[in-house]
């Protein structure tokens, strides 16, 4: 795989975004022609072929856009699917050296940064730091956090049924509560923390009140229901709630009603982006 500064090197040499930025095999993932589904050899080319055929000439040209652009149009033609915003989030067991992954609610693009700066660059000219919420005591929080400063530690993939599309978008996570993470002590992301955990259901923030997950079942304790006081008042957040930001550097796209393929990448500060063979 490519370093970040062999990317910056080929980018510089040949000028336009290089096309092993972010490479991942092909044959491994979401590739039309090659994958098979099921055994009765029915694969992903037929499946494209199928939906483009009900869709009746309804996929979206293969216009120059930027992934942000794109992942918009993506989630409008989605907001009414249950479930279509549940993502999976992979990250790496620093001890095993194994993958670990996961399904988690993406709740929006926050105009948040890291402080000095840091994080994903605008794209766009809009945010590209994706939120979602997780428990400071499971696995993906140790993961991550393993992971040198700086470095990407996830990968996120969301894939889009209503129109067959993929979206792997690797980066940095950030968690922010707790009291033992890096920006704990950054008041935007504190205050976007608070908002998010009065933005909960009660049912979810019942959750964060529960037994460490992963450990040997007991049967649960009763909970503050809702997550509230006896004034009926939501509690502050436990220390168990986190705020978990994905900062994107790179986003592979993947089309599958044409075989449309792209990559954007954040080079020298920015994004990004040019067509690839799927």
């Amino acid at each position: 795989k490519a370093t970040v500064s062999v990317l910056n090197w080929e980018m510089r040499r040949v000028g336009v975004l290089a096309t092993h930025v972010c490479r991942s095999d092909p044959r491994h993932g979401l590739t039309a022609r090659r994958s098979a589904m099921s055994s009765d050899g029915v694969g992903l080319g037929d499946i494209a072929q199928q939906e483009s055929a009900q869709q009746a000439g309804g996929a979206e040209p293969s216009t120059e856009r930027t992934w942000r652009e794109r992942i918009d149009v993506s989630i409008a033609k989605s907001r009414k699917i249950r479930g279509g915003n549940y993502v999976q989030i992979a990250t790496v067991d620093p001890v095993k050296m194994e993958p670990r992954n996961r399904t988690v609610v993406f709740r929006g693009f926050a105009p948040l940064a890291l402080p000095g700066g840091a994080g994903a660059p605008p794209c766009a000219g809009e945010s590209c730091v994706m939120r979602m919420i997780t428990d400071n005591r499971s696995g993906k929080v140790a993961e991550a956090g393993a992971a040198p400063a700086g470095k990407q530690n996830a990968e996120m993939v969301w894939w889009f049924a209503k129109s067959s599309e993929q979206y792997r978008v690797r980066g940095r996570l950030v968690f922010v509560g707790g009291g033992a993470h890096p920006y704990d002590g950054d008041e935007a992301l504190a205050r976007a923390r608070r908002e998010q955990w009065g933005n909960l259901s009660d049912m979810a923030r019942e959750q964060f009140f529960w037994r460490p997950p992963g450990e040997p079942y007991e049967p649960q304790h009763v909970p503050p229901a809702g997550g509230r006081g006896e004034d009926g008042r939501v509690l502050p957040p436990p220390d168990a709630f986190l705020l978990m930001l994905l900062f994107p550097t790179a986003v592979d796209y993947l089309r599958l009603t044409d075989n449309f393929r792209q990559r954007d990448c954040v080079v020298d500060g920015a994004w990004q982006h040019a067509r690839v063979n799927a």
